[in-house]
């Protein structure tokens, strides 16, 4: 077989290719080094106030000590978290822009169609944050003590009841109305912060919501805790029953939260972001300030969290399956 003889031109061709793979690798490698070496800005899906925002504002300032670099929480509420969700998504795969989502991610990807990314495949999972579970809750000026004087009430006044939905995909309200057999109009807020004046003056009935956004307000007497989610009592209300205590199944499940990356960011970002994290997640500071919310530091890394989240989509999508819960 001829083969073409392997000249000095071939041989400094081939020099300059390899050099020039050579110096691509050396400045994507110089980049990681350098990360983060601009403020790295966290997407807040909801306004202000809420347990997203809640969590996000007490990690992330020591996120940016433990980076040394400058982290900016930024809120883009709206379209049940999916605008802020989105811009994430499509943002440039730098290592400069994040997502702190939560379990809206798993409901939105099995009761939305006007959504322009796909949680599953377009959100990578970083770090897992915590795990907090949800509260039933009523405004104290409404005369309904538990879950049975609950849902009495919602069957005595079918057109008077309503909830406080954060975004048309929330599971929890839809599976208690579903499994009580009451009658109850949603009422869709950008946040749960924004929700409280409603519950609390009782122009809306009842709101089903993690119980770091309410909990300070239930202990000033303004909102009062019925039942929580959960395998058991919570700490910090002792005297609230779990649902499936009150006779109301399919209710068990907790709320949690983590950062996302966009689709395509460098794996050694990532890591280094879970890395650290981890370490801020273990900080006394941190787990206090977490625990006065109710929020559970409960830390995974990539690959755990990718495990954690795919079951959470496959619960999402088996939940809405058996309840017949239809796309909006």
């Amino acid at each position: 077989m001829h083969t073409k003889p392997i000249t000095s031109s071939t041989t400094l061709k081939l020099a300059k290719h390899l050099l020039g793979f050579a110096l691509l690798a050396g400045l994507h490698g110089a980049a990681l080094a350098d990360w983060p070496d601009k403020p790295i800005t966290m997407v807040v899906p909801y306004a202000a106030g809420g347990g997203v925002d809640n969590i996000a504002r007490i990690v992330m300032p020591a996120l940016a000590k433990e980076l040394g670099q400058t982290v900016v929480v930024n809120n883009k509420p709206g379209a049940n978290a999916n605008i802020g969700s989105s811009y994430v998504a499509h943002a440039a795969p730098d290592g400069y822009t994040f997502l702190v989502g939560a379990t809206y991610l798993a409901s939105n990807r099995v009761l939305m169609t006007d959504m322009n990314y796909d949680p599953l495949n377009d959100l990578t999972p970083v770090s897992r944050l915590g795990l907090s579970p949800a509260v039933l809750v009523t405004g104290s000026k409404l005369p309904i003590k538990s879950v049975k004087e609950l849902i009495d009430y919602g069957r005595a006044h079918p057109t008077e009841t309503s909830y406080a939905s954060v975004g048309v995909a929330s599971l929890n309200p839809l599976i208690f109305v579903r499994n009580t057999g009451i009658k109850a109009v949603p009422v869709l807020y950008k946040g749960g912060g924004q929700a409280l004046p409603d519950l609390i003056s009782g122009r809306v009935t009842f709101m089903l919501t993690p119980v770091s956004e309410v909990l300070p307000t239930i202990e000033g007497g303004n909102l009062r805790a019925l039942a929580v989610t959960g395998l058991g009592r919570l700490k910090a209300l002792p005297d609230v029953p779990t649902f499936a205590q009150e006779g109301v199944a399919d209710l068990a499940a907790v709320i949690w939260w983590g950062v996302f990356s966009p689709r395509n960011v460098p794996e050694a970002i990532n890591q280094r972001l879970a890395r650290a994290l981890e370490a801020v997640l273990k900080k006394p500071d941190v787990i206090a300030a977490l625990g006065t919310f109710s929020i559970e530091s409960a830390h995974l890394g990539m690959a755990d969290f990718d495990a954690f989240y795919r079951t959470e989509m496959k619960f999402f999508a088996d939940t809405a399956s058996a309840f017949n819960l239809q796309p909006n």
